[in-house]
Formats: structure tokens, sequence, C-alpha cells
């Protein structure tokens, strides 16, 4: 099955360009995103955005080339993005305490695996055992980035459901299309600081440039987010015809 299905798909996958396969990232995880709605109501946006944020902390670790940018960019931005969405999505259909709810259980899952992971890593690897190093790789992260990770996600995601839930009174539950994108395109700013400074300065053993800081790692990924931000309302509006009855 290795070389008759998953393979050929691999290298029609990698033909594509990083745009192109970032792309195509978004359009199933929003298929995958109204299914979980439809089927499973406010319980599959939850399971969801759990399992969107230890992938989009894996997918982190490997970088890919992009025609708009000239260095590497590490990946992960898409699928972090639609955490995003699905929490505009909560946020609109179920309320700013469900919406926060999923904040703290993606937050908590978060930290069970890297526990988890840690205690398996603790038995001694068998000779040339390449599975233990794989594993070593994807679950034993730095500490760093342990903290500017997690701090810069439950922050920046709390802001971002107490903006749209302030705007959505504001303007008397009108205009979704602009508290979705005045919220996301402003908590992922946040976001990008607060991970940025957290990683890159304050808690590293060599702190980056101003300059690095800002235009390497700040701005680096946040048109991208902004443009997922834009290409995301649409998204809103027709979750309400996956709404269960």
């Amino acid at each position: 099955m290795d070389t008759t299905l998953i393979t050929p798909l691999l290298s029609s996958l990698q033909s594509l360009s990083g745009e192109g396969i970032s792309a195509v990232i978004f359009l199933v995880s929003v298929v995958i995103i109204m299914a979980m709605f439809r089927g499973f109501g406010l319980q599959g946006l939850y399971a969801y955005n759990i399992i969107a944020t230890i992938l989009a902390n894996i997918q982190v670790l490997k970088i890919a080339k992009f025609g708009l940018s000239p260095e590497p960019v590490a990946l992960g931005t898409v699928t972090f993005a639609t955490i995003f969405l699905v929490s505009d999505i909560i946020t609109e259909h179920y309320g700013k305490k469900a919406a926060q709810t999923s904040v703290w259980l993606s937050f908590s899952a978060q930290i069970i695996v890297m526990v988890m992971m840690i205690l398996t890593l603790g038995h001694a690897p068998e000779l040339n055992d390449i599975n233990h190093c794989a594993m070593e790789t994807l679950f034993l992260p730095a500490p760093r980035l342990v903290v500017a990770s997690l701090t810069s996600f439950v922050i920046s995601l709390l802001l971002e459901i107490w903006i749209f839930q302030t705007l959505s009174n504001i303007t008397h539950a009108k205009h979704l299309w602009l508290r979705t994108s005045v919220s996301t395109i402003f908590a992922a700013l946040i976001d990008n600081i607060l991970f940025s400074t957290l990683a890159w300065v304050i808690l590293a053993p060599s702190p980056v440039s101003l300059n690095t800081l800002i235009f390497t790692y700040i701005l680096g990924t946040y048109i991208a987010r902004v443009i997922v931000a834009l290409i995301s309302t649409p998204v809103l509006y027709v979750s309400y015809y996956f709404r269960k009855s």
C-alpha cells in the first residue's frame, strides 16, 4: 500500500509549491472542521482544536521553501491559524465561555502529550534505534520553546475570543466578517510578538538582534496568518449551514 498509494500521493503533493500545499492543507482543514461540527457539534470542535494544537507544534519542526520568502519558513502556520478560526466558530455559536474551555483543553492536551512522551523516552533505547531518535526529535523540544509557545498560545487565543465577543456585543451580532477579521489579525500579531520575544530574546541563550526579531520572526509568518484570517471569514458564514438544529 505504501508504494501504490501513499508514495505517489506524496510525490504529487511535493511537486506543488509551498503556497500550493499550504492551500491544500487549509482546504482539507476546513472540510474536517465542518464535518466535525456537523457530526459532533461543540465536542467535535473541541476535538479538532486539541488535535490541531498538537499537530502545529510538530509541524513547526519542518521547514519548507515558499516563493514569497527568500528564506525557508517553519511550517505549522496554517494549522495554527485554523485554531483561531475554530475558536471564532465556537464563540459565534456557543459563546465566550465555551471558547475559553477550548483553549484550556488544548493547552492541557499539549502538556499531557509532552509529559507522557518524555516518560516514554525515559526507556533506554536499543542500539541504532532510529524510532527512538525520531521520537526525540518530535517530542523533546527545548524548554524555552515550550514556555514561549504555551504562553503566547493561551494569551493570544483568550484575547482573540474577548475581542470577537466584544465586537459582537458592540455590533449587536452583526458584521460577522468584521469581528472575525479584526480579532484574528490582532491576536495573531500578539501571538507572534509574544512567542518570538520570549523564544528568541528573553529566554534565548544568545538573543537575536531587534532587526532580526521584528523582520524575521515577528513579521516572517504574520503576513501568511493575515491571509489565512481573511480567507477564513467566509467559513464562519458557511458554518451556519453545518450546525445541527
